[in-house]
């Protein structure tokens, strides 16, 4: 697995209750070296709404989500089998 989503996923279950928008996502993962652009975080982001890994928070002005119990354990067994 790519270190960049590496980041992403381990930040998603560093709280799984969290709501989150790309921005404070990208904000939260964007330390060097293997800083994800934002538009890596978007990407990805997407990705897992898509597979119904996140799922969309209502009556927000910037697109939010959150893990489903699905994608939370998706995530734990990507990231327990990448090491």
């Amino acid at each position: 697995m790519a270190g960049k989503r590496h980041r992403i996923y381990a930040t998603l279950l560093e709280d799984p209750t969290r709501a989150w928008t790309v921005r404070e996502l990208a904000g939260m993962v964007n330390s060097p070296p293997e800083a994800p652009s934002e538009g890596t975080v978007r990407d990805t982001f997407n990705v897992l709404l898509a597979n119904g890994h996140l799922r969309q928070v209502p009556h927000r002005r910037s697109l939010t989500a959150m893990l489903t119990d699905r994608g939370r354990q998706a995530l734990t067994n990507l990231l327990s089998s990448a090491t």
